[in-house]
């Protein structure tokens, strides 16, 4: 059995709710589009998020007991958020696996993944594979009506893509609780594989992302500087690693919605 595991930020650090509420709720309803009905959707949080799901049979929420991050307005407020996602992660996996999962999905409540995840979860299971990663995936930046397609380093960029064996997620964490979902080579004998299709669509410009303000990370992605002597070295680039596909041809796979 495949467990997605969801790591739900504290209302008290959420500057919207509801519309973190609604990410949330799209991003669990993706999950349950799944092909293959072998899984569960365990979510860890302080609060429960308002959610249509909160009776489903498929889905548990698994509230902590540890305090949530408390924000002081200065850069170690990011290393707070990621102690707690990183601490939810943890408890989220000894709990799916107690609950008798092989494998557990690493995924934030803003994102949409492939329904074709659980069945190549289910037909490729081994003892000798410790688990996958998201290769490749979809950038999306919410209201607009087309993603960019990350063809080479994903797992670099977004949290939802590690697909493990419960028992070996430890070995994804460095200090203070922080997961390293870019990490492929656990030791020294045991390497994630490269899932062999796009499993995830990365909600940017939420107003959820820990990383980067809507403008930070806007800024990021989209600008290049025409005065600077590598731009064309950076728009090749880009052009090799990235491809523009319509919204639309991904919403039956990955349930994606827009949120109003």
């Amino acid at each position: 059995m495949l467990a997605f595991i969801i790591p739900v930020k504290s209302k008290t650090v959420s500057s919207d709710w509801a519309s973190f509420s609604q990410l949330a709720d799209r991003c669990i309803n993706s999950i349950c589009n799944q092909l293959d009905s072998n899984f569960i959707v365990v979510l860890a949080c302080h609060e429960i998020p308002e959610t249509k799901f909160n009776k489903d049979p498929r889905v548990e929420f698994l509230q902590v007991d540890f305090p949530p991050p408390i924000m002081k307005g200065e850069k170690s407020d990011y290393w707070e958020k990621e102690a707690d996602k990183g601490k939810k992660l943890k408890l989220a996996a000894g709990y799916a696996e107690r609950k008798g999962a092989t494998y557990v999905m690493t995924v934030d409540a803003d994102d949409c993944i492939s329904n074709k995840i659980c069945s190549f979860v289910s037909k490729n299971a081994s003892n000798s594979i410790p688990g996958w990663y998201v290769k490749k995936g979809y950038l999306y930046e919410e209201g607009k009506k087309y993603a960019y397609l990350n063809l080479k380093n994903f797992n670099t960029i977004c949290g939802s893509g590690v697909i493990i064996k419960p028992k070996l997620i430890e070995l994804m964490y460095g200090e203070n609780f922080y997961f390293h979902h870019e990490k492929i080579q656990l030791n020294n004998n045991l390497l994630l594989l490269p899932l062999p299709f796009a499993g995830t669509i990365y909600s940017m410009l939420n107003g959820s992302n820990i990383v980067l303000n809507r403008q930070g990370m806007h800024d990021k992605r989209t600008k290049l500087n025409p005065l600077k002597a590598n731009v064309m070295k950076t728009l090749f680039r880009r052009l090799g690693k990235y491809r523009i596909v319509l919204l639309v041809s991904l919403k039956k796979e990955f349930a994606i919605t827009t949120i109003k």
